[in-house]
């Protein structure tokens, strides 16, 4: 009963503070196919606490519901948790906290209730991960270098390896807020251990034997061009993303555009093209996104949208889904 008590003091406290905000994203799925069936989704939900220490400190603690390998739809995850440090060098971030690898590409596209970014939808990026960074901007320019562990903010360390990410882009930054246009590019390079079971050929000295384990180091390389452009009521961009890993390279090429037609509508469309190995045929895979977005109320959108998945190899899958976006 003492830790209930004190459970609901703090988040009292915490719900009083106007630093404390909030997304949820639900949705209705209606499958259009053969037998489809339609359901209520939650699928995100973020509680947010920021503030300032002082005029060079600040920090963030986000906690995000979403699935688990245990089988709960509704898990709470601490995805945030991180401290952002002004020095003359740049602002230093400490922490669990946000990839750099796709966050520009995510301000083109503005509609992450209706749809991850293609990197965090193919494995390409995880959207957070703990570790050390670096942003600095120069003039136009806007860089941000990252060592993390590598896994995401949903698994631990399990090696000694140590992912490097770096983002640059010139132009404006959030195209889902202000007008003007940006190209960039993101990078990223991890090593990772890899166990091999097996006969090897050794020298007559070593003192392992045959049918053993080895551990060899292999790495994984992810690459991001992007551009965008905004005004005129008118929002769209272009990305490319190759990743490659043991010697098999996965791309992804994406298009996506919202065009304002009235006060609180917009119609948005969203175009993904996916090839698991671009080296053999038979694994790519189409998606494609068209809707409406309204703005019904302050802190309230909704978005009924068609989705059509279409496999190189199986049936096409469709969907109606309405999206709605709380914000706090």
């Amino acid at each position: 009963m003492k830790k209930v008590v004190i459970l609901l003091f703090f988040s009292t406290f915490l719900l009083a503070d106007s630093n404390v905000s909030g997304k949820v994203f639900f949705n209705h799925t209606t499958d259009l196919d053969e037998n489809g069936m339609n359901a209520f989704k939650m699928k995100r939900a973020y509680l947010s606490y920021a503030n300032s220490v002082s005029d060079d400190l600040f920090y963030n603690v986000t906690y995000d519901m979403g699935n688990n390998d245990g089988g709960s739809a509704y898990t709470a995850f601490l995805k945030v948790a991180m401290l952002r440090w002004k020095t003359n060098l740049g602002d230093v971030t400490l922490g669990m906290q946000g990839m750099n690898m796709f966050k520009t590409m995510e301000n083109t596209w503005g509609h992450r209730f209706i749809a991850k970014m293609p990197m965090d939808t193919y494995g390409f990026s995880s959207s957070a991960d703990l570790g050390v960074g670096l942003s600095r901007s120069f003039g136009a320019v806007s860089t941000s270098a990252l060592i993390t562990n590598g896994g995401g903010y949903k698994m631990t360390e399990t090696d000694s390896h140590k992912k490097l990410s770096f983002h640059a882009v010139y132009g404006e930054t959030k195209l889902n807020k202000n007008a003007g246009f940006n190209v960039g590019a993101s990078f990223s390079y991890e090593s990772y251990d890899q166990e091999i079971i097996g006969d090897f050929d050794y020298d007559p000295n070593t003192i392992m034997p045959e049918d053993s384990t080895m551990i060899s180091i292999e790495s994984s390389g992810v690459l991001g061009l992007f551009g965008g452009y905004s005004g005129n009521g008118i929002r769209a961009g272009l990305e490319y993303d190759k990743k490659g890993i043991k010697g098999q390279n996965s791309q992804i090429i994406s298009a996506y555009a919202t065009v304002k037609v009235l006060d609180k509508i917009s119609i948005l469309g969203r175009f993904d093209q996916f090839d698991a190995n671009t080296d053999f045929d038979g694994g790519l895979e189409q998606s494609i996104i068209a809707g409406v977005h309204y703005n019904a109320e302050n802190g309230l959108t909704i978005a009924p949208t068609l989705r059509i998945t279409r496999p190189e190899e199986g049936d096409t899958e469709n969907s109606i889904v309405v999206n709605f976006q709380f914000k706090f």
